[in-house]
């Protein structure tokens, strides 16, 4: 039996023939992944989240670094995008960072940024991507994740505009249009340091800014 104090060293990556779809993995539903927190299996943090049915540490580093060290750059611009929720946040939407977010009941990533419906404390259980305006993703060491797997649950989660900003080039990508059924979007638009960047704040409404404002 692994010590529950130990669960999190269990993380490695997975050999070569699981990720031919050689090996079968066990996946969990949200309902399963709560009672391991609750028995102290798994800690309720934000080191790990749950993808497809597998629960997977979160990627915060930058590249060719320790992949459980957060990296400066991720840091600084979570927290510059974090700034901007007395900007944002209304009677009408709030800001979440690096919380929850309910795509179907075996996929809750949680993202580095969103904007939700309502106000904060509205809500009983977590945002679903239903309430979800905007989500976005700091990346650097996440980016084959974060335009992979994480882009394929929010498409199929139907979240309307889903936002990259990529630390590699200093770019954000925007995308919009989900195909549910495909699981896709159409081609983003490319937003570099020197323009503005438009969020979706409504249903028809958008908050934009400088995209350097949040680069480190």
């Amino acid at each position: 039996m692994v010590a529950k104090s130990s669960l999190a060293e269990q993380f490695v990556t997975p050999p070569a023939p699981m990720l031919d779809g050689r090996w079968q993995v066990v996946r969990f539903t949200r309902t399963q992944a709560l009672e391991l927190m609750r028995q102290g299996f798994l800690h309720e943090d934000a080191s790990t989240e749950l993808l497809s049915g597998i629960i997977v540490l979160k990627d915060r580093s930058a590249r060719d670094q320790d992949p459980k060290m957060i990296g400066k750059d991720h840091r600084t611009c979570v927290e510059r995008l974090s700034d901007l929720r007395t900007r944002i946040n209304t009677e009408r939407r709030h800001v979440e960072s690096q919380q929850p977010l309910v795509c179907s009941d075996i996929h809750q990533p949680e993202p580095d940024f969103m904007i939700v419906r309502g106000r904060i404390g509205d809500y009983d259980d977590l945002a679903t991507a239903a309430d979800a305006y905007c989500v976005v993703e700091v990346a650097d060491s996440s980016y084959e994740r974060d335009a992979g797997e994480k882009l394929a649950g929010y498409a199929r989660a139907g979240v309307a505009q889903y936002v990259i900003v990529n630390l590699r080039n200093r770019t954000a990508e925007v995308y919009a249009n989900p195909d549910p059924a495909e699981g896709t979007y159409p081609a983003p638009l490319i937003v570099t340091a020197s323009d503005a960047l438009a969020l979706r704040v409504g249903d028809a409404e958008s908050f934009s800014f400088p995209l350097a404002d949040v680069l480190p």
